[in-house]
């Protein structure tokens, strides 16, 4: 994780504009990468850092990424083995996985970036399922800053919840996704 948040520093000092954050939500069987998984990278993949597999899937995940960043709409992608794709992007693990591919929301990354280098407390949330209107959306919470908002109820929920987390001193858990029910 610490390379992928030095390369988005970079990216960000020298002035790109549209990065791409792709992770990896759910695995089954033998997966190259577990859960949390991240790989951060501008259009076209011209640039890129971290990895969701390990290489058999980073060339569609970046396909999907160039039209995550020009529509500004989240992707969920599925890879597996019973996946006729899957082969064709190199997926042969014999496992599966699911990848939210999203445009770098900067608010949250600067309140998440430096607690995640610390080893710190933060809880991260991201609606992937529901209603259009809430799918994408993302609250993270660090201590007394929170950033972002899901819906007004599900965030005074999370706050508590990360309240929790630090009280019982849970210092790993890569991100949450959440499925929101209308």
């Amino acid at each position: 994780m610490k390379e992928v948040i030095e390369a988005i520093d970079s990216w960000l000092a020298a002035g790109e504009a549209d990065i791409a954050l792709a992770t990896v939500i759910n695995t089954w069987g033998s997966a190259p990468r577990k859960v949390g998984g991240k790989m951060a990278f501008t259009a076209g993949g011209r640039l890129i850092a971290g990895s969701v597999s390990g290489g058999c899937v980073e060339g569609a995940v970046i396909s999907a990424g160039d039209e995550v960043l020009a529509t500004g709409r989240p992707q969920l992608l599925h890879f597996g083995v019973a996946d006729e794709t899957a082969w064709g992007v190199g997926l042969g693990c014999g496992g599966t996985i699911d990848v939210i591919v999203e445009c770098l929301d900067r608010d949250i990354y600067a309140a998440t970036r430096d607690p995640i280098l610390a080893n710190g407390s933060v809880t991260a949330v991201t609606v992937i399922g529901g209603p259009d209107g809430l799918v994408g959306r993302k609250l993270a919470v660090s201590g007394d800053v929170v950033r972002g908002s899901i819906d007004p109820q599900l965030d005074m929920t999370v706050v508590e919840l990360a309240g929790q987390t630090r009280q019982a001193r849970w210092r790993k858990w890569p991100a949450s996704w959440v499925t929101a029910r209308s």
